[in-house]
């Protein structure tokens, strides 16, 4: 409790230093250094020795703790050094599934045009990635982000940090992105008998259409997620058993995923049932098109057309999506 007391003002404080932005170059305004465990170690050691000297009067104790404090004071800056002139830039923040990690990557480059080591950057707790850059180098960073639930996502501050060369001085920043991700429904597949995509008729009924003239009907067994006005009633009249129709030549006709074929179920899993439709029709190949609430979206084919579908029932209820 007292961590988190001390915490927010501090996180506060830092968020006023360090706007957001999808570009960065750390500087002398936000730029953190303080000594590691093994520096404040190094720095009883000096102190002993100093006051070891100053009790024998023994020039060589004295000549010891002062090369030793000319090293740890020249840590500090060459530790400080190797933050100071790099740029970081945000080079995406894609989409992912509620639960899935989201793609982002970001550049970092010298600028300055001398050699960087030992550079981490890190995601809350997640293990840090060490970058060493070669002078004027840049480099493409992944660091996917966890996700919890469906919506635009605001990108975590990204922890760049330092303690070369010795360990002693460790030298921080943050790199708060100001773009955001979009998180898309985590696929649901629909009980068997809600009304599919196909359903058109009023009051929830499926319109069946007519068999496609001329071409080969093959059956095979139903599969949850197969279209009521595919299946084959007089045959489950007869065996009991459902059969799904298939024709060689699939029906032209493009399929709509409607808000309204799922009475009852709440906003999520309606978001959720939509998506699995989504990526079912988009593996067959076949035209759809999606009616919500706020947005119709017409029919079409291609992964394209599929990232618009699932981007807006991530973006459902949230406004505009992020860019």
């Amino acid at each position: 409790m007292p961590g988190k007391i001390v915490k927010r003002p501090w996180r506060r404080w830092v968020n006023r230093r360090i706007p957001r932005a999808d570009d960065y170059r750390p500087g002398r305004r936000n730029i953190f250094v303080l000594p590691t465990r093994e520096g404040l170690m190094f720095t009883g050691v000096l102190v002993i020795s100093l006051l070891t000297g100053i009790n024998y009067q023994n020039s060589l104790i004295y000549l010891f703790t002062f090369i030793l404090g000319a090293l740890f004071y020249g840590t500090i800056f060459q530790t400080y050094r190797n933050l100071e002139g790099l740029h970081l830039s945000l080079v995406r923040a894609g989409e992912s599934q509620a639960g899935e990690r989201l793609p982002m990557a970001i550049r970092i480059r010298d600028e300055e045009h001398r050699p960087r080591a030992a550079l981490r950057l890190r995601i809350d707790d997640d293990e840090p990635v060490t970058v060493s850059l070669e002078a004027g180098e840049g480099q493409v960073v992944p660091l996917p982000v966890p996700t919890r639930r469906r919506g635009p996502l605001k990108l975590p501050s990204i922890r760049l940090e330092t303690d070369f060369p010795f360990g002693l001085i460790r030298a921080w920043t943050w790199f708060r992105p100001a773009s955001r991700g979009l998180v898309t429904p985590r696929p649901v597949t629909p009980p068997p008998f809600e009304a599919s995509p196909d359903a058109e008729g009023d009051e929830g009924e499926v319109t069946l259409n007519a068999e496609p003239g001329g071409s080969d009907i093959r059956l095979r067994p139903y599969r949850l997620g197969d279209a009521l006005r595919r299946i084959s009633w007089k045959r489950f009249a007869r065996s009991g058993h459902l059969v799904v129709m298939d024709w060689d030549t699939p029906p032209a006709d493009p399929r709509w995923l409607d808000w309204e074929q799922f009475p009852g179920a709440d906003t999520e899993l309606r978001l959720s049932y939509l998506a699995w439709h989504v990526g079912r029709l988009s593996e067959q190949g076949q035209p759809f098109g999606l009616r919500l609430p706020d947005q119709t979206i017409e029919p079409d084919t291609g992964d394209q057309h599929e990232r618009a579908c699932l981007n807006r029932l991530g973006a459902f209820g949230f406004g505009e999506m992020p860019t």
